[in-house]
């Protein structure tokens, strides 16, 4: 019963250093950078971190785009961020098709958190 409790407990913990570049999933990589893929092969993906790690990214940055745009009072905030999404996104693609890591700027972190949670 005891080790059950430590087993639950457990969580996994993912550094940048454990994100690494699998030439083999280069398309995936790169689709992952497009928010609505990149949330969904944050779900289906379960053995390249790479590709989760870039789906993460772009998924907070799809929802934070959502959120922005939807409320009016910020509206206009919601116009520039996506505006910086997608330079940022076509960034990502290229980085990934030479097999580099994109870091986004502020969601890197929380990425790492939401793939440790998934």
């Amino acid at each position: 019963m005891a080790e059950e409790a430590q087993k639950k407990e457990a969580k996994k913990v993912y550094t940048l250093e454990d994100i690494q570049f699998n030439e083999a999933n280069k398309t995936m990589a790169i689709l992952a950078c497009i928010p609505i893929v990149g949330l969904v092969l944050m779900f289906v993906e379960k053995d390249d971190k790479f590709v989760r790690y870039m789906g993460a990214q772009f998924a907070i940055a799809g929802v934070a785009s959502i959120v922005l745009s939807i409320i009016p009072i910020i509206n206009i905030l919601g116009f520039l961020f996506n505006m910086v999404v997608f330079v940022l996104m076509i960034v990502a693609m290229v980085k990934a098709s030479k097999g580099e890591r994109f870091d986004f700027p502020v969601i890197s972190g929380f990425a790492l958190k939401l793939m440790a949670s998934i």
